[in-house]
């Protein structure tokens, strides 16, 4: 059966999870994922934009110095939370989405109280830690030591009551929530510049506490619903909460892992592109890096959307139903996505001109081998979700993957980095890149019998000719509409190349049931 055929089946069949004996399981509509998917975005537009607005008027307000201290010592807090309280947020919404799926309601708050009594003993240590960490490393007073540490442990504390929000199906809450924190913090900054004082870190602390607070209220009627139950993690009698718990926690250690190691080394590629390239070429990661991180927004946004659709359906029993979602979530990402980062490969010395000056535009092949890289990463985010919802075999393949990739891009980073400079470095981090998706791609197409060959040869297809074009176009001096000629070159193909599997996922999503497909 072809790829196209097959896909049309399953998607045709739809999403429809068993019922497991309890109250009613979950469903991987579309709608849902789309839903949530756009919430989900809104949210995070807004969360940037309010970052955007305090960066840009604390620096115009205080020196670069100045600024570089307060930056720094916002990044001490980020990075602090950035490993267990991503595990514990994981682990919040895969647990208690699974719970409500199986019915279990109870079990659900039970995990949920658990999990934020660990999260708040987390943000505890974690802001003693900042504080400790901001004291030692900067010339700060105790005061701002103080705040770096107040700031960490609400920020800890938000990533994990935000991850218990999706948990509960409170996606639209969160996003209230969020428009709302943001806007304190955006008016908390504007009064702190006006005011004259020096507390730039207590606007971003306000606003994380807007999530935290409100997360935390309105959930009380689901713990309330539930009886009130705040037993151990999770429910069951003493022979089975112990192994329960154990699983619990060995998959936040596991996902902490997991996300440290792949955020970690995106944004140590420039510290990396210092110990092996010229100052020049690490400028030019640096732009790049900068460029692309907000398309991890699209990885996110997804994973945001599938995974607590995907652990819902996981507790009803609908393992196929996740397979199938894995499967038209995959083929859509790739189809959708191919035309547009093919346009962006020409446009990336355009783009970086626009950025830094005409002398970033020799930077386009670093840039260019980072655009390839999300494509990859976004394109591998439908099968991480599923396997990371499953059981703990299945879960611990995207870490794994994720650990190996990270190691294989150190390991070739200095090899490349010698011989090609900061495009070197690029490319190094595409090689962990391919290696932290095959991994969970592989694996869940081997679970559920998905036939991706097919598309991933046309996904290197369209990228690599894309690549091409662009790499050619620089030899030639086509004047300024010569970019824009081969962005156009480059989208034509990647439409072409996937322009079966369009019409196939377009009829699937066109049938009665198609809104069932993903």
């Amino acid at each position: 059966m072809s790829d196209q055929r097959l896909a049309a089946g399953r998607a045709g069949q739809g999403i429809e999870v068993a019922r497991s004996g309890h109250a009613p399981t979950a469903s991987l509509g579309v709608r849902v994922v789309l839903r949530a998917g756009a919430l989900s975005m809104g949210a995070l537009v807004v969360l940037g934009v309010s970052r955007l607005a305090h960066g840009s008027l604390v620096s115009h307000s205080v020196g670069a110095a100045a600024y570089g201290l307060i930056g720094s010592l916002i990044g001490i807090t980020y990075v602090v939370a950035l490993f267990v309280p991503a595990g514990l947020a994981s682990a919040m919404t895969k647990y208690v989405a699974r719970g409500r799926g199986r019915g279990d309601d109870a079990g659900a708050v039970a995990v949920y109280t658990s999990l934020r009594r660990v999260s708040d003993l987390c943000a505890v240590v974690l802001g003693v830690t900042a504080g400790a960490l901001a004291w030692w490393m900067f010339p700060v007073t105790v005061a701002d030591s103080v705040h770096v540490g107040l700031l960490a442990a609400v920020f800890s504390a938000y990533s994990v009551d935000k991850a218990a929000l999706y948990g509960f199906d409170r996606v639209a809450r969160y996003g209230w929530l969020e428009l709302a924190g943001s806007g304190l913090a955006i008016v908390a900054t504007v009064l702190v510049v006006l005011s004259g004082s020096t507390l730039y870190l207590a606007p971003l602390t306000a606003g994380y506490a807007v999530v935290v607070v409100g997360a935390r209220l309105g959930l009380r009627p689901a713990v309330r619903q539930a009886g009130g139950r705040r037993a151990a993690l999770p429910p069951g009698d003493g022979r089975r909460a112990a192994p329960q718990r154990r699983e619990i926690l060995v998959f936040a250690g596991l996902a902490a892992v997991g996300a440290g190691s792949a955020a970690g080394l995106l944004q140590g590629v420039p510290l990396l592109a210092d110990r092996f390239a010229d100052a020049r070429s690490v400028g030019f990661l640096v732009a790049a890096v900068t460029l692309v991180s907000p398309l991890y927004l699209l990885p996110r946004v997804l994973g945001m959307a599938l995974f607590p659709a995907m652990s819902h359906a996981r507790g009803g029993g609908a393992d196929d139903a996740v397979g199938r979602s894995a499967d038209v979530s995959t083929r859509v990402t790739m189809v959708l996505l191919a035309p547009v980062f093919a346009a962006a490969l020409p446009l990336a010395g355009p783009i970086l001109v626009a950025y830094g000056g005409a002398e970033y535009s020799a930077g386009a092949p670093e840039l260019r081998l980072l655009l390839v890289a999300t494509y990859v990463a976004v394109a591998a985010i439908g099968p991480i979700n599923a396997l990371a919802s499953g059981t703990m075999r299945e879960a611990r393949v995207p870490v794994l993957a994720s650990v190996v990739g990270c190691a294989v891009g150190l390991a070739l980073v200095a090899p490349l980095g010698w011989w090609f400079g900061g495009a070197g470095v690029a490319g190094a981090y595409l090689v962990a890149t391919v290696v932290t998706s095959a991994g969970p791609m592989v694996t869940a197409a081997r679970r559920w019998a998905l036939r991706w060959r097919g598309t991933a040869a046309r996904g290197v297809l369209a990228l690599g000719g894309a690549f091409a074009v662009a790499t050619a176009s620089d030899r030639f001096d086509a004047g300024p509409l010569g970019p824009a000629l081969a962005a156009l070159l480059c989208c034509l193909l990647a439409i072409a190349v996937f322009a079966k599997d369009g019409r196939v996922l377009l009829t699937a999503a066109r049938r009665p049931r198609g809104a069932d497909l993903a």
